[in-house]
């Protein structure tokens, strides 16, 4: 059984890097995701710093499909010297954070970088349109 995991799990992260369309990119990536679990988090959020934006894209589905797991890995890289993963950091926790992530995106609303600024300002509101609250009073 273990082999047939592995085999397919070769088979989606050539479909994650090399399938024929975003579609097939995003479905390997959120197979993935579903597979691997918690030992996709690190591996996706390496990602982010890939020079293909749409592979940073498929990592943030990927990491959507762990979910809650995940805010950990994302809120510990908000703290990443690049500012491309932080950006993607911000942008993935404000579909999957929650009141777990209100705090840490709520500081980055001050971040150096335009981006991450702005990403982060759209993550707590995303949160807020999705629960109708802030819980930390963002």
């Amino acid at each position: 059984m273990e082999r047939c995991v592995e085999q397919d799990l070769d088979g989606l992260v050539d479909l994650l890097f090399n399938g024929g369309s975003r579609n097939v990119r995003e479905d390997a990536a959120l197979a993935i995701g579903i597979l691997m679990g918690d030992d996709a988090i690190e591996p996706f959020i390496g990602l982010f710093a890939h020079e293909d934006p749409e592979i940073r894209m498929v990592a943030s589905w990927g990491l959507n499909a762990i979910g809650a797991p995940a805010v950990g890995g994302l809120v510990a890289a908000l703290s990443d010297e690049d500012a491309i993963i932080r950006k993607w950091a911000v942008y993935t926790l404000g579909f999957i954070g929650g009141c777990r992530a209100e705090r840490a995106l709520a500081q980055m609303v001050d971040d150096e970088d335009p981006d991450v600024r702005w990403w982060a300002a759209w993550a707590l509101d995303h949160i807020l349109e999705m629960h109708g609250t802030c819980c930390s009073g963002c």
